[in-house]
Protein backbone atom coordinates (compact mmCIF):
# COMPACT_ATOMS: atom_id res chain seq x y z
CA UNK A 1 0.00 0.00 0.00
CA UNK A 2 1.27 3.17 -1.02
CA UNK A 3 1.20 5.72 2.44
CA UNK A 4 -0.65 8.83 2.03
CA UNK A 5 0.88 12.50 1.27
CA UNK A 6 2.16 14.39 4.16
CA UNK A 7 -0.86 16.86 3.52
CA UNK A 8 -3.48 14.24 3.97
CA UNK A 9 -1.59 12.15 6.56
CA UNK A 10 -2.19 15.73 8.65
CA UNK A 11 -5.89 15.89 7.88
CA UNK A 12 -6.40 12.29 8.98
CA UNK A 13 -4.58 12.82 11.89
CA UNK A 14 -6.78 16.72 13.08
CA UNK A 15 -10.20 14.50 12.21
CA UNK A 16 -9.22 11.55 14.62
CA UNK A 17 -8.21 14.30 17.41
CA UNK A 18 -11.66 15.93 17.29
CA UNK A 19 -12.93 12.83 17.20
CA UNK A 20 -11.43 11.25 20.34
CA UNK A 21 -11.33 14.90 22.59
CA UNK A 22 -13.93 15.58 25.24
CA UNK A 23 -16.68 18.22 23.51
CA UNK A 24 -15.86 21.89 25.08
CA UNK A 25 -17.23 23.41 28.27
CA UNK A 26 -17.32 19.18 29.78
CA UNK A 27 -16.73 19.82 33.41
CA UNK A 28 -16.08 16.13 35.39
CA UNK A 29 -17.46 16.97 38.51
CA UNK A 30 -16.01 14.25 41.51
CA UNK A 31 -18.74 12.51 43.49
CA UNK A 32 -19.00 12.84 47.05
CA UNK A 33 -18.06 9.43 49.05
CA UNK A 34 -21.27 8.05 50.09
CA UNK A 35 -23.20 10.51 47.80
CA UNK A 36 -24.75 8.07 45.67
CA UNK A 37 -28.45 6.57 46.82
CA UNK A 38 -30.52 3.91 45.19
CA UNK A 39 -32.26 4.91 42.19
CA UNK A 40 -35.78 5.82 43.46
CA UNK A 41 -34.67 6.26 47.39
CA UNK A 42 -36.20 9.26 48.79
CA UNK A 43 -33.87 11.60 49.84
CA UNK A 44 -33.15 11.93 54.20
CA UNK A 45 -33.85 14.61 55.86
CA UNK A 46 -31.96 15.98 58.94
CA UNK A 47 -33.58 15.00 62.12
CA UNK A 48 -35.36 17.82 63.80
CA UNK A 49 -34.14 18.94 67.75
CA UNK A 50 -36.60 18.47 70.41
CA UNK A 51 -38.11 21.82 71.44
CA UNK A 52 -36.85 22.68 75.01
CA UNK A 53 -40.09 22.34 77.32
CA UNK A 54 -40.62 25.61 79.10
CA UNK A 55 -39.62 26.33 82.26
CA UNK A 56 -41.79 26.72 85.38
CA UNK A 57 -41.58 28.62 88.22
CA UNK A 58 -41.55 26.12 91.37
CA UNK A 59 -44.63 25.52 93.29
CA UNK A 60 -44.62 27.57 96.83
CA UNK A 61 -44.59 25.26 99.95
CA UNK A 62 -47.72 24.41 101.25
CA UNK A 63 -47.87 25.28 105.12
CA UNK A 64 -47.35 22.39 106.99
CA UNK A 65 -50.55 21.35 109.41
CA UNK A 66 -50.17 21.02 113.06
CA UNK A 67 -50.92 17.90 114.04
CA UNK A 68 -52.59 17.40 117.67
CA UNK A 69 -50.87 15.59 119.95
CA UNK A 70 -48.66 16.44 122.96
CA UNK A 71 -45.90 18.40 120.41
CA UNK A 72 -48.49 21.17 119.47
CA UNK A 73 -47.50 23.21 122.47
CA UNK A 74 -44.06 23.12 121.03
CA UNK A 75 -45.43 23.90 117.33
CA UNK A 76 -47.56 26.32 118.36
CA UNK A 77 -45.49 27.93 121.14
CA UNK A 78 -42.63 28.45 118.63
CA UNK A 79 -44.68 30.83 116.56
CA UNK A 80 -44.98 33.33 119.17
CA UNK A 81 -42.47 36.01 120.35
CA UNK A 82 -41.79 34.65 123.55
CA UNK A 83 -41.41 30.53 122.95
CA UNK A 84 -39.75 29.97 126.00
CA UNK A 85 -42.35 31.74 128.32
CA UNK A 86 -45.06 30.36 126.54
CA UNK A 87 -44.32 26.71 127.24
CA UNK A 88 -43.30 27.12 130.49
CA UNK A 89 -46.39 29.22 131.46
CA UNK A 90 -48.85 26.51 129.41
CA UNK A 91 -46.94 23.58 131.97
CA UNK A 92 -47.69 25.34 134.82
CA UNK A 93 -51.23 24.80 134.36
CA UNK A 94 -53.52 22.21 135.02
CA UNK A 95 -53.97 19.86 131.85
CA UNK A 96 -57.27 19.33 130.59
CA UNK A 97 -58.56 15.76 131.14
CA UNK A 98 -59.42 14.70 127.56
CA UNK A 99 -61.51 11.70 126.73
CA UNK A 100 -60.17 8.29 125.87
CA UNK A 101 -58.51 8.64 122.13
CA UNK A 102 -58.84 12.76 121.89
CA UNK A 103 -55.86 15.07 121.89
CA UNK A 104 -54.98 18.13 122.52
CA UNK A 105 -55.89 20.84 119.87
CA UNK A 106 -54.99 24.16 118.80
CA UNK A 107 -57.96 25.85 120.75
CA UNK A 108 -57.27 23.63 123.74
CA UNK A 109 -53.58 25.01 123.47
CA UNK A 110 -55.14 28.82 123.41
CA UNK A 111 -57.21 27.89 126.33
CA UNK A 112 -54.21 27.10 128.28
CA UNK A 113 -52.77 29.79 126.99
CA UNK A 114 -55.22 32.32 128.50
CA UNK A 115 -55.14 30.76 131.90
CA UNK A 116 -51.88 31.39 132.41
CA UNK A 117 -53.08 35.58 131.63
CA UNK A 118 -55.36 34.45 133.96
CA UNK A 119 -53.57 33.43 136.29
CA UNK A 120 -50.74 36.24 136.36
CA UNK A 121 -53.53 38.73 136.21
CA UNK A 122 -55.02 37.48 139.16
CA UNK A 123 -51.70 37.62 141.13
CA UNK A 124 -50.86 41.30 139.59
CA UNK A 125 -54.99 42.22 140.74
CA UNK A 126 -53.75 41.00 144.73
CA UNK A 127 -50.38 42.84 144.67
CA UNK A 128 -51.72 46.18 143.40
CA UNK A 129 -54.22 45.71 145.98
CA UNK A 130 -51.87 45.17 148.46
CA UNK A 131 -49.67 48.04 147.24
CA UNK A 132 -52.55 50.46 147.30
CA UNK A 133 -53.86 49.65 150.76
CA UNK A 134 -50.47 49.78 152.36
CA UNK A 135 -49.51 53.01 154.45
CA UNK A 136 -46.41 53.45 152.70
CA UNK A 137 -47.31 54.03 149.73
CA UNK A 138 -47.54 57.58 148.34
CA UNK A 139 -50.71 59.17 148.10
CA UNK A 140 -50.06 59.60 144.14
CA UNK A 141 -49.62 56.29 143.72
CA UNK A 142 -53.01 55.20 145.14
CA UNK A 143 -55.10 56.46 142.15
CA UNK A 144 -53.07 54.68 139.44
CA UNK A 145 -53.05 51.14 141.92
CA UNK A 146 -56.77 50.92 141.68
CA UNK A 147 -57.34 51.60 138.33
CA UNK A 148 -54.66 48.41 137.86
CA UNK A 149 -56.86 46.57 140.25
CA UNK A 150 -59.98 47.31 137.58
CA UNK A 151 -57.57 46.31 134.76
CA UNK A 152 -56.45 43.18 135.88
CA UNK A 153 -60.87 42.61 136.80
CA UNK A 154 -61.25 43.88 132.98
CA UNK A 155 -58.42 40.81 132.04
CA UNK A 156 -60.52 38.28 133.60
CA UNK A 157 -63.67 38.93 131.96
CA UNK A 158 -62.05 39.58 128.58
CA UNK A 159 -61.50 36.04 129.25
CA UNK A 160 -64.44 34.59 130.05
CA UNK A 161 -65.52 36.40 126.46
CA UNK A 162 -62.81 34.70 124.44
CA UNK A 163 -63.54 31.37 126.12
CA UNK A 164 -67.34 31.56 125.47
CA UNK A 165 -66.81 33.03 121.95
CA UNK A 166 -63.97 29.98 120.83
CA UNK A 167 -66.42 27.59 122.01
CA UNK A 168 -68.78 28.75 119.91
CA UNK A 169 -66.05 29.46 116.83
CA UNK A 170 -66.95 32.79 116.87
CA UNK A 171 -63.26 34.02 115.41
CA UNK A 172 -64.26 37.25 115.02
CA UNK A 173 -65.23 37.92 118.86
CA UNK A 174 -62.29 35.68 120.11
CA UNK A 175 -60.02 37.87 118.60
CA UNK A 176 -61.87 41.53 119.90
CA UNK A 177 -61.21 39.89 123.18
CA UNK A 178 -58.24 38.92 123.05
CA UNK A 179 -56.81 42.20 121.85
CA UNK A 180 -58.84 43.66 124.68
CA UNK A 181 -57.11 41.63 127.29
CA UNK A 182 -53.77 43.22 125.56
CA UNK A 183 -55.23 46.41 125.47
CA UNK A 184 -56.32 46.31 129.29
CA UNK A 185 -52.38 46.04 130.27
CA UNK A 186 -51.40 48.69 128.98
CA UNK A 187 -54.29 50.88 130.57
CA UNK A 188 -52.41 49.98 134.19
CA UNK A 189 -49.25 51.33 133.01
CA UNK A 190 -50.78 54.53 131.36
CA UNK A 191 -51.97 55.30 134.66
CA UNK A 192 -48.26 55.42 135.67
CA UNK A 193 -46.87 57.32 133.12
CA UNK A 194 -49.00 59.79 133.00
CA UNK A 195 -46.83 60.61 136.52
CA UNK A 196 -43.51 61.25 135.61
CA UNK A 197 -43.10 62.14 139.29
CA UNK A 198 -44.02 58.20 140.07
CA UNK A 199 -42.23 54.84 140.13
CA UNK A 200 -44.32 52.62 137.67
CA UNK A 201 -44.94 49.96 140.70
CA UNK A 202 -46.38 47.20 138.35
CA UNK A 203 -43.89 47.83 135.78
CA UNK A 204 -42.18 43.95 136.07
CA UNK A 205 -46.06 42.11 136.50
CA UNK A 206 -47.50 44.35 133.33
CA UNK A 207 -44.36 43.63 131.10
CA UNK A 208 -44.93 39.97 131.81
CA UNK A 209 -48.91 39.97 131.39
CA UNK A 210 -47.95 41.70 128.05
CA UNK A 211 -45.81 38.74 126.71
CA UNK A 212 -48.51 36.30 127.71
CA UNK A 213 -51.31 38.12 126.05
CA UNK A 214 -49.32 38.80 123.05
CA UNK A 215 -48.76 34.58 123.16
CA UNK A 216 -52.15 34.02 123.21
CA UNK A 217 -52.72 36.43 120.14
CA UNK A 218 -50.11 34.65 118.14
CA UNK A 219 -51.51 31.12 119.17
CA UNK A 220 -55.03 32.23 117.71
CA UNK A 221 -53.57 33.42 114.63
CA UNK A 222 -51.45 30.12 114.10
CA UNK A 223 -53.97 27.70 114.98
CA UNK A 224 -56.75 29.59 112.53
CA UNK A 225 -58.78 30.82 115.59
CA UNK A 226 -58.32 34.55 114.83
Amino acid sequence: MTPPPPLLACLLTLVLAAAVAPPAGAVCVPRKPGGHSKPGAPAKSAPSKPKPKPTQAPAPPKPTPIAPGADIVRSLCLKTDYPDLCMSAIAKQPQPQLPGGKRLDGAGVLRLAMGAVRTKAAEAKAAAGALANDPKTQQLARGPLHDCVESFDDIAYSLDQADKALAGGDRDTTSTMLDTVRTDVDTCDQGFEEREELTPLMAKQDAELAKLSSNCLAIATAAGLR
